[in-house]
């Protein structure tokens, strides 16, 4: 009996707070909202990229490095990365490009 109360008890009490969160919705003004209403654009002329850098293709797993020739950092799988813009040619005739990576600036040798 006491168990059949308790549950009786518990759902009651689900029950009424179901019943409180489906109330109706405050009518209105909100009184605190914030709007910026600004002359400004957002983005000023000076802040668009007229030479973006090129972006750069992997199409295998490629190894990134902290610099031309030096400690690998980590790998990247086949995606679009974005270059600084910085090259490096070495006397093998392949290319280090300087990319973007979460780690910050990194380089990858291109064949």
């Amino acid at each position: 009996m006491k168990k059949t109360l308790g549950i009786t008890a518990a759902l009651a009490l689900a029950l009424s707070l179901t019943a409180v969160a489906s109330a109706d919705p405050i009518t209105g003004t909100v009184t605190n909202a914030t709007y910026n209403n600004t002359e400004e654009p957002i983005i000023k002329p000076e802040e668009v990229v007229l030479n973006p850098t090129p972006m750069h293709e992997l199409t295998k797993v490629t190894y990134f490095y902290n610099a031309p020739n030096g400690k690998k950092v980590g790998a990247l799988a086949p995606q679009k990365v974005d270059t600084t813009g910085n090259r490096f040619e070495d006397a093998r005739g392949g290319e280090w490009v300087e990319i973007y990576t979460w780690l910050g600036t990194a380089w990858i040798y291109v064949d």
